[in-house]
């Protein structure tokens, strides 16, 4: 039989992972998701080496870095999706209790406190697996536009991976929890975070939130003696906010000209946690100081409606502090601990 002779499905394939307790060291992929794609992927830097040997073509070629990294896109899910989120923000999980539900509180940090990294087991196709150590997510992205879910991209950045035969397909399962659609999102400002919870929601058309963690994997995070990386540390976070609104007031104008500080909420409300319950699963994203960019809006057509796309300057609300933080997500479901 030869290469490429057979056809492997990619419906066929699954993804899981797990929080890892020492950085690159595998650990057991339990949770499982509904991805809708997956592109990592090991690739070897080679070199083809100039040498005087009687010839015009090349003789020798040599490997050096490894490099595995990748993004993976899912819908925003209440419950599969937030390890994935806090290990992004890099600042741990806090969870309490309450009327039978659990409260998660994830917060921007310094990927020193657990979940700081992710192991995946993934399997491609039917039959071949990987395991992907070290993971650390570079980029989340979350988008979300009138008429389709809340959509959630992660690209990731890996210490090692490896192929084996490690199939845990029979082990897993997936939540039947339905993911977050856009008419379960609200986006509110507010002067201070503090008046969010007493503010009106303002109606908005579709929102992208990026957070950028800027993680070393060149030269600077590796060593002589191995190919792969030793350390994959994050330099400076960014946060951006941007939402498209129909222009129907001065107000974001003047906010912008003026450059007054300001606090936005996402808020995502799921189904019931019971069909007997008003509690229902829900993410909210607080961001407690922000600035508003280029809010003037375009004319477009004659049959266009008026409409700004906004972008904010997210920051820290208490630099140089302990208690400072740029975003911060409380997240409600039904899972006790991650």
């Amino acid at each position: 039989m030869a290469v490429g002779d057979n056809a492997e499905a990619a419906i066929r394939s699954y993804i899981a992972f797990g929080k890892e307790t020492t950085f690159g060291t595998y650990a057991s992929a339990t949770t499982a998701i509904e991805a809708i794609s997956c592109n990592f992927r090991v690739d070897k830097e080679s070199i083809k080496l100039e040498t005087l040997n009687k010839s015009r073509d090349f003789s020798k070629r040599v490997q050096t870095n490894q490099n595995v990294e990748g993004t993976l896109e899912m819908y925003a899910h209440p419950i599969e999706s937030v390890l994935l989120l806090a290990t992004a923000l890099g600042g741990g999980i806090a969870t309490s209790s309450q009327s039978g539900i659990a409260i998660h509180t994830l917060t921007a940090g310094n990927f020193d406190t657990s979940p700081s990294s992710l192991s995946f087991n993934i399997r491609k196709g039917s039959t071949h697996t990987w395991r992907y150590l070290g993971g650390r997510p570079n980029t989340v992205t979350l988008t979300g536009e009138v008429g389709s879910p809340i959509m959630m991209s992660l690209e990731m950045v890996f210490k090692d991976a490896t192929q084996l035969s490690d199939d845990i397909s029979n082990t897993l399962s997936v939540s039947n929890i339905a993911p977050f659609v856009y008419h379960q999102g609200q986006y509110i400002y507010a002067a201070v975070q503090g008046s969010l919870t007493t503010t009106l929601a303002e109606p908005i058309q579709s929102f992208e939130l990026v957070i950028n963690n800027n993680i070393v994997s060149d030269e600077a995070a590796r060593q002589l003696g191995s190919q792969i990386p030793g350390v994959l540390p994050a330099t400076q976070r960014e946060v951006n906010l941007t939402i498209t609104q129909r222009w129907d007031t001065t107000t974001n104008y003047a906010r912008f000209m003026q450059a007054t500080e300001g606090s936005v909420r996402l808020q995502f409300t799921g189904s019931a946690v019971t069909s007997s319950s008003v509690l229902t699963y829900q993410w909210q994203i607080d961001m407690p100081k922000v600035l508003m960019n280029s809010p003037d809006p375009e004319l477009g057509g004659a049959g266009d409606i008026l409409q700004s796309e906004i972008s904010f300057d997210v920051i820290t609300d208490n630099p140089q502090t302990t208690t400072g933080k740029a975003i911060v997500v409380t997240v409600q479901n039904t899972t006790n601990a991650y």
